[in-house]
């Protein structure tokens, strides 16, 4: 609860290592949980019923940032430094303005900074502008005041801080807000040591000016008037004439309850100040006080009837505060879920549908946490006119099970928020008609406004609207809405959910019609993913063509994707009109080649089998995961698109499609075995007993798709002695289909070649040797 910018030099840290990690670790709200494996993100689309039950979900850190809005630019412009840091541990900020002195200039500020004193150092400073020189000096009794006590110092530090604010003609304006900064400093540890109440208004108004000097255009590189607004808050963290830091609001320590309620009303509408203004310090320090005020129902009472006080603790229960598990309150706090199949905190309106992993505790009942509903009966006692954000607590009565709360609270504020919780509340009672109307009214007009959702709510409410359309049959819409939404956040398993509907429910045409309106190639990176899935779509139905204008353009990327798939589109053409029996073969080995080294990037599937959107490297994460659990798998599509897609709210259409769209053949990196399938037709154009027969079913074996033993058992039936058949699939020659070429048998008009042979070319030799 303490924004102060970096010390210049090292400095004695007041928590031991441990202490400091532990107290990360609380603020965070981390609890440590052993996971179920690779921590792939969760998809909406794994448990349909539950994703569209669950609370909104909503972010503290935008909450708590926006509970006021500025009425200034005053932004932070650096990361704030940890809070975590007793006052004794802060020390004078480093000198500003330094890069505009000469060397011997530098070299005299440090001189005095190593000074005994303040007059000492001043004493040093021949050469150095006015303002300089009085900064300097009071930063060197300042940091001999804290580390000693000497009222002097202070004292003496506190006049030249002021005369580098009385300085004429703008003379100190460059250390103009950090002199104001450190009288606020010093009015604040004089404060702290002695209770005085005036020493409170004093650090007040010099807090203020730093702040009016930093708005009339003062340097500020380290943004200390944005922090002022949390130092000034912890001049009301008092118990009476005792300091009340941040361990005492993590420790629960009886200091922190008896801080009257106006000051706390006072701090906490500072730090929403400054929260407002960028300062991840703030946003820290209001949720330190949430997250106490949450353990018990008294504090949250004292805080509710201030309108702040009330939109922070509902945004805090809302983010931060988890539902009961089977009856254990420590559950309450935990975050990571891996046994709904995702991370976030328990929430008793999704249920306990998806519970999917086998090593974690089983779930049996998830109940509305005690305090939620506590708090939501407590400010409706307040009565309706004194309600901050009727939406917000709409969600939050929906959390606790309270639908007709959730339903009057909505009504009273129509905002997006409001709409959402109608939506899911309809849906609850299987109304999925007017959760789609409520859906629409949720969107509408975004992202022109937000209306106090941040990015990644929007995103969230647009996935969801696509997963209920989906579940009405509207597929192409469902993409669109889905699609949206992974554009504008394309870090979670939303972008995974868009690209199963591209690559798995909808038509090749369907996908490229949409594309070739609304997704435009290099706009984003999400745009050029759904791109690539369609032109490898293409590849894998034959049409090449068609696929290359849908490839990343060459000369943007580090591998030549389009030219690959050009060229394989080439050699398979070849394959099918080149004129003689080798040129065909040489072009099914050009294309076999190009499939079995880059068939990832032409034709992979983004999921499953290949799981192209993990280079391959894992077999599950994305999209349905097919193989989980099903060995064998059953041999009909139809029979493992019902596996796939298990569950309420998948149409029969949506299997259909799925069982449609699977890659053939349907196996792991199917696009080897396509390699395999090629060379093969390769060798059934060459001659059997010809070097290349041999090379291109030897390369084929090679390829790793568990066919070398068929491949070399139809080398052993048909082909030559070769050298390298001792090593066949692991050292083979390149095909010489130049020699093939030449076979008489491999030329055209083999009949009529020979035909002339019996007939002309052996009499006649047989005359010529008579003579």
């Amino acid at each position: 609860m303490n924004d102060r910018p970096d010390p210049p030099r090292p400095i004695r840290n007041a928590l031991p290592r441990h202490g400091l990690a532990f107290a990360l670790f609380s603020l965070a709200g981390i609890s440590i949980v052993l996971a179920c494996g690779m921590d792939f993100p969760t998809q909406l689309l794994d448990d349909r019923e539950g994703t569209l039950k669950a609370t909104p979900p909503t972010s503290f850190a935008y909450a708590a940032s926006h509970l006021v809005v500025p009425g200034d630019s005053l932004r932070a412009t650096r990361s704030a430094p940890a809070p975590l840091r007793s006052p004794e541990d802060d020390a004078t900020p480093p000198e500003p303005g330094m890069e505009a002195l000469s060397p011997l200039q530098q070299n005299r500020v440090a001189t005095m900074r190593d000074a005994i004193d303040g007059d000492a150092a001043y004493a040093r400073a021949d050469g150095l502008p006015a303002a300089i020189r009085l900064y300097t000096a009071a930063a060197v009794d300042t940091d001999l005041a804290r580390r000693t006590g000497a009222p002097d110092a202070a004292e003496r530090a506190r006049r030249r801080f002021q005369a580098v604010l009385d300085l004429p003609d703008g003379q100190g304006r460059d250390r103009a807000v950090w002199a104001a900064a450190m009288l606020g400093r010093l009015d604040l540890d004089r404060l702290f040591a002695s209770g005085d109440g005036k020493a409170r208004d004093d650090a007040s108004r010099a807090f203020a000016q730093a702040r009016a000097l930093a708005r009339q255009g003062a340097p500020d590189p380290l943004s200390l008037a944005v922090a002022s607004y949390g130092e000034q808050a912890r001049s009301y963290l008092m118990d009476g004439g005792t300091a009340c830091g941040w361990k005492a609001f993590l420790t629960d320590a009886p200091c922190a309850d008896r801080i009257a309620p106006a000051n706390l009303d006072q701090a906490i509408a500072l730090y929403a100040q400054q929260a407002a203004r960028g300062s991840n310090s703030g946003v820290t320090s209001l949720q330190l006080i949430a997250s106490w005020a949450m353990k018990d129902s008294r504090r949250a009472r004292r805080l509710i009837d201030d309108p702040l006080g009330q939109q922070l603790l509902v945004a805090y229960a809302l983010a931060r505060t988890g539902d009961i598990v089977n009856d254990d309150p420590r559950t309450a706090s935990v975050y990571a879920a891996p046994d709904r199949g995702g991370q976030g905190y328990y929430d008793a309106a999704r249920g306990i549908s998806g519970n999917s992993c086998p090593y974690c505790t089983a779930i049996r009942t998830i109940r509305p946490n005690p305090a939620i509903v506590t708090l939501v009966d407590a400010i409706r006692a307040r009565g309706v006119a004194r309600i901050a954000h009727a939406d917000r607590l709409a969600a939050l009565a929906y959390r606790g099970g309270r639908a007709d709360l959730a339903r009057t609270f909505a009504s009273m504020q129509p905002t997006p928020l409001s709409h959402w919780v109608l939506a899911k509340l309809a849906i609850q009672q299987g109304d999925l008609t007017a959760a789609a109307r409520q859906y629409a009214e949720a969107v509408k007009g975004f992202p022109t406004i937000g209306d106090g959702l941040a990015p990644r709510e929007i995103s969230r409410l647009r996935a969801e609207q696509g997963v209920l359309t989906l579940s009405r049959g509207q597929y192409v819409a469902a993409f669109d809405c889905l699609y949206a939404a992974a554009d504008a956040d394309s870090h979670g398993g939303i972008a995974f959910d868009a690209a199963y509907l591209a690559e798995r429910v909808l038509t090749i045409d369907e996908l490229r019609r949409d594309v070739d309106t609304h997704i435009p190639a290099a706009r984003t990176a999400e745009s050029d993913k759904i791109r690539s899935i369609l032109a490898r779509r293409l590849v894998r139905a034959g049409r090449v063509a068609d696929a290359l204008p849908y490839f990343p353009d060459d000369r943007d990327q580090r591998a030549p994707i389009r030219a690959w798939a050009r060229t394989y589109g080439q050699a398979l053409h070849d394959a099918a009109h080149r004129w003689t029996a080798v040129g065909r073969a040489q072009a099914w080995f050009t294309a076999a080649n190009l499939a079995h080294a880059h068939g990832m990037d032409i034709m992979g599937t983004e999921q499953d089998p290949d799981y192209a959107v993990f280079d391959g490297g894992f077999a599950m994460g994305a999209g349905r995961t097919l193989a989980d659990g099903q060995a064998p798998l059953p041999t009909t599509r139809a029979a493992r698109a019902a596996i796939a897609l298990p569950g309420p709210l998948v149409t029969e259409g949506e299997r259909a499609r799925f069982a449609a769209s699977e890659a053939t053949p349907y196996r792991r990196f199917h696009y080897r075995a396509i390699a395999v399938d090629q060379a093969e037709n390769a060798a059934d154009l060459l001659p059997p007993r010809s070097q290349a027969f041999a090379a291109v079913l030897c390369q084929a074996a090679g390829w790793g798709t568990g066919a070398r033993a068929e491949l070399y058992h139809r080398y052993v039936r048909q082909g030559p002695s070769v050298p390298f058949a001792k090593d066949f699939g692991r050292h083979c020659a390149a095909p010489d289909f130049r020699s093939a070429a030449m076979d008489p048998y491999a030329r055209p008009f083999a009949r009529l070649h020979r035909w002339l042979h019996h007939h002309l070319v052996t009499p006649l030799a047989d005359v010529m040797a008579r003579l």
